[in-house]
């Protein structure tokens, strides 16, 4: 991930507590289906946002990741439908019921216990 792309956003998890994240909305065919792979890490605390997404895999990928399945909230907000913890590499994943996209993280991010309730993203930049 290139920084110059990345937005800042907040995740707020269940209990309450504020986590600062960055994030991409991957666009494009190609990045879109890149995504993580060939990732030797994903940086903490980033995060890729793959909008109308229902589904995913992670071939090529290196590293296990936390997927968390979202649906639009209020502007600048997409609230969490669930979230599935350490996906291994070479499996495919379809999403929950309600879900319209997903964000990946690192493995480890959130605490299943404590998950993301929402993600709160600021204005697009221009």
């Amino acid at each position: 991930m290139n920084d110059r792309y990345l937005d800042e956003a907040v995740a707020v998890t269940v209990s309450g507590k504020r986590v600062p994240i960055l994030t991409h909305t991957c666009k494009g065919f190609i990045e879109r289906f890149c995504g993580l792979m060939l990732k030797r890490e994903v940086p903490e605390a980033c995060g890729l946002y793959f909008p109308g997404c229902r589904s995913i895999h992670t071939c090529m990928m290196r590293v296990p990741i936390d997927v968390v399945w979202v649906r639009e909230g209020k502007p600048g907000e997409l609230e969490a439908v669930s979230l599935d913890v350490s996906l291994k590499p070479w499996r495919f994943f379809a999403a929950p019921r309600g879900a319209t996209g997903c964000v990946e993280f690192r493995a480890g991010s959130f605490d299943a216990a404590d998950r993301p309730a929402k993600i709160a993203r600021p204005e697009k930049r221009k």
